[in-house]
């Protein structure tokens, strides 16, 4: 039965907006959220609104709430109960959802709005507002327990691996451009279109890993152009039609590493402890960056007279290390260089012998290591006290080596 169309035609627009089935549910809601409250000295439970809405942060934040849960119910006497409510009708991604309501019971729908807007006046029943984009306290650093893939998914995912990827061991690349926001937002994105780069400049990237033995898998749910590749390990996942949301998830969860330039899916790889590349990323010192571990070689940062890149010191005295805008490093008279195809392949060519344990530093890229992580530790632009927010990234040893002068 349609019960909107049984309603008088003047009742039918609030029906639409859902007015009318909350407050036929809303009693109901209140006595659940009443519930809540009596239970809690025998267990503690809260509403979590998650932010399903963009991948990135729906997965690094469930994930943290994830972690969260079973720590506190792993220390504590008294249990914690966290209630996800999504919001949207889909998710940003529909099977991670599924993965995460495995793991946290889940509302949704009007009865979740009604749950979460009453939980919200009462703050020791909502978490929303402790939400971490960041894993400031270490919890998927240190968590090493990640989501499991039910055996008839993992099989379907290997089934996959086995007719594209001859040696099981395969690299995801990820490059933000423009054309996601500009098909999903309905307002004007352009205003950080510093964080975007051209597929084209990762070619020989690709190519340089395909050579090394790698599958390449290039990642994306609406990119602006197809990577143009004859090599045979080097697969436009992307645009080929072979994309879906259950491999999105799956390939990020098994992938021997991650080069990407910043974009929401790298979260995948990073919650399932994948090792992640970040090359052509800004902003360059933002906690959001430096805070998790990855190996950084990011945009070139001069000033608009002098093409020589900038230091540290230069950087941060023009408060240009967190900007996130266009217009903000416009303002800072700051110009932003793209990595070349050179400086590209040199990342990813480090990062995959980091990974195979063959890479060797040298003394002095030993020694311009400690000295960024220093820097970054403990300068008081980047920090309110010495070592506030932890440092887990590392520049890649190859752009210190090309860039000396960055950690004057």
């Amino acid at each position: 039965m349609n019960f909107k169309s049984k309603l008088p035609r003047n009742l039918q627009k609030y029906a639409s907006f859902g007015v009318i089935p909350k407050l036929f549910l809303a009693p109901f809601a209140i006595l659940t959220v009443l519930v809540f409250v009596l239970a809690r000295p025998f267990i503690i439970i809260q509403v979590h609104k998650v932010k399903d809405w963009r991948l990135g942060h729906f997965a690094i934040n469930t994930e943290i709430l994830r972690i969260k849960t079973r720590n506190f119910n792993q220390k504590q006497p008294n249990r914690l109960l966290t209630i996800c409510y999504f919001g949207r009708k889909q998710a940003s991604n529909s099977f991670l959802a599924e993965m995460f309501k495995r793991e946290l019971p889940s509302v949704s729908g009007h009865w979740g709005w009604l749950i979460n807007e009453l939980t919200e006046k009462i703050p020791c029943l909502n978490s929303t507002n402790e939400s971490d984009d960041y894993d400031t306290e270490g919890f998927l650093f240190l968590n090493k327990e990640v989501m499991r893939f039910k055996d008839s998914e993992e099989e379907k995912g290997m089934k996959f691996l086995e007719r594209h990827c001859e040696s099981k061991h395969f690299v995801c690349l990820v490059v933000r451009d423009p054309e996601f926001f500009s098909q999903t937002r309905k307002r004007d994105m352009s205003y950080h279109d510093y964080r975007n780069s051209s597929i084209d400049t990762y070619l020989a990237a690709a190519e340089a890993l395909a050579e090394m033995g790698y599958t390449v898998f290039r990642m994306g749910a609406i990119v602006k152009e197809p990577l143009k590749s004859t090599h045979p390990r080097v697969i436009d996942y992307a645009t080929n039609g072979m994309r879906t949301e259950f491999l999105d998830i799956f390939l990020g969860a098994h992938c021997k590493f991650c080069v990407t330039s910043g974009t929401g899916w790298n979260s995948v790889a990073t919650i399932f402890h994948r090792p992640v590349l970040s090359a052509n990323t800004l902003p360059i010192l933002h906690r959001g960056t430096v805070g998790f571990d990855s190996l950084l070689f990011p945009k070139i940062l001069s000033d608009k007279s002098n093409p020589n890149p900038l230091s540290i010191s230069s950087i941060l005295e023009r408060d240009a290390h967190a900007l996130l805008s266009n217009q903000a490093y416009k303002d800072a008279g700051v110009v932003i260089r793209n990595l070349s195809s050179e400086e590209l392949v040199d990342a990813v060519t480090e990062m995959a012998q980091r990974v195979e344990g063959t890479f060797v530093e040298t003394p002095e890229q030993i020694e311009m290591q400690a000295k960024a992580k220093q820097i970054l530790s403990t300068h008081p632009k980047l920090q309110p006290s010495p070592n506030y927010y932890p440092i887990r990234a590392q520049f890649a040893s190859c752009f210190l080596s090309r860039y000396p002068n960055f950690l004057d």
